[in-house]
C-alpha cells in the first residue's frame, strides 16, 4: 500500500499529518497488543502526543507522536497509521514492547580442546558438538552444584509459601504507581475519569457514616478499580486506584500534603 506524509504542516488544527484523520476511523500497524479490534478514531492531538478511542471497547488512550509513522495514501477499506515500534496496552497506557534474546554462543563444527598428552581414554567425557570435555571430578562438582541449586529453590518456594499463609498484611509493603501511570489527579471527578479510561463497567456507592461517601468505578479489563470520595455525592474526587486484589496501585497528595494511600490499604472491599 503507497504511503504519504500530510505536506500542509501548519495549515490544520491538528499536528501533521492527523489532521488527514478528522472524523474517520483508521487502524495502526502493527496492531496495539491487547486489544482485540484493530480500528480507530482520533479525539484529540497536540505537538507532543494525540488521544484515540478504539471503536469498538471505547477505550481511550494517548499514543507519543515519536511512536507515530507515515499514513496511507489510500483509505480503502481502511486508512492505516504506521507506527515505529510495536506497542502494548496496559493500565491505561501504551507501552513499547521490548523483545530480549540471547544468543547462545557457537563452537564451530569438528573442533575440540586439545587433550594432555598421556591422559587416560576412560578419565574424559566428550559432548558431540559442543568442543568440551569433562573429567571424572569435574563431572562431580558439576552435579554437586545443581544438586545445590535445586535445593535452594525448594527452600525459597518454601518461604514463599508459608508467608504467603500469614492472614495478617504486615509483612507484605505495597508501593503505589507514579501518578503519571494513569493521569488522574485529586481535581479530577467522575466525568474526568470517564474521559481518560471510558464508561465503567461497574458503578457503585458506599457511606462511610454520614458525613463521607465513597465511589467506586470497576474497569475490569485495565485491573482498575477507581475510588472517588466526598462529602457529598456531587463533589467525589479521585483519591487513587485498587487492583482487581483489592491493593493499592495508585494514590494522590491531596491539598494539606497527606497521600491517601494509608486511607486506601484500609478502605474495606465493597
Amino acid at each position: 500500500m503507497p504511503i504519504q506524509s500530510s505536506k500542509n504542516e501548519f495549515e490544520s488544527g491538528y499536528p501533521p499529518p492527523l489532521d488527514q484523520l478528522a472524523g474517520r476511523e483508521f487502524s495502526f500497524y502493527p496492531s496495539v497488543g491487547s486489544i482485540e479490534t484493530n480500528l480507530w478514531k482520533l479525539v484529540e492531538a497536540n505537538w507532543s502526543e494525540f488521544l484515540v478511542e478504539n471503536v469498538s471497547d471505547q477505550i481511550q488512550v494517548w499514543v507519543p507522536r515519536r511512536y507515530l509513522g507515515e499514513v496511507s495514501a489510500s483509505d480503502r477499506p481502511v486508512m492505516i497509521i504506521g507506527l515505529n515500534r510495536s506497542l502494548d496496552y496496559k493500565a491505561g497506557q501504551v507501552w513499547p514492547v521490548q523483545k530480549r534474546i540471547i544468543e547462545m554462543p557457537r563452537v564451530p563444527s569438528g573442533e575440540a580442546l586439545p587433550v594432555a598428552e598421556g591422559a587416560r581414554t576412560g578419565s574424559l567425557v566428550h559432548a558431540p558438538g559442543s568442543g568440551f570435555r569433562l573429567d571424572d571430578s569435574e563431572r562431580k562438582v558439576g552435579r554437586l552444584i545443581l544438586v545445590v541449586l535445586v535445593a535452594g529453590l525448594v527452600l525459597v518456594a518454601a518461604v514463599i509459601a508459608l508467608f504467603r499463609g500469614f492472614r495478617s498484611g504486615d509483612l507484605v509493603a505495597y508501593k503505589a504507581v507514579v501518578q503519571e501511570s494513569l493521569g488522574l489527579g485529586p481535581e479530577d471527578d467522575y466525568f474526568a475519569v470517564v474521559r481518560k479510561l471510558g464508561q465503567p463497567e461497574g458503578d457503585r456507592w458506599k457511606a462511610e457514616g454520614e458525613s463521607f461517601q465513597y465511589r467506586i468505578l470497576e474497569y475490569p479489563k485495565q485491573n482498575l478499580n477507581i475510588i472517588l470520595a466526598g462529602r457529598e455525592r456531587k463533589q467525589a474526587l479521585y483519591v487513587g486506584s485498587l487492583d482487581r486484589d483489592w491493593k493499592v496501585v495508585d494514590s494522590v497528595n491531596q491539598k494539606g500534603g497527606s497521600n491517601t494511600y494509608r486511607v486506601l490499604a484500609r478502605l474495606p472491599r465493597f
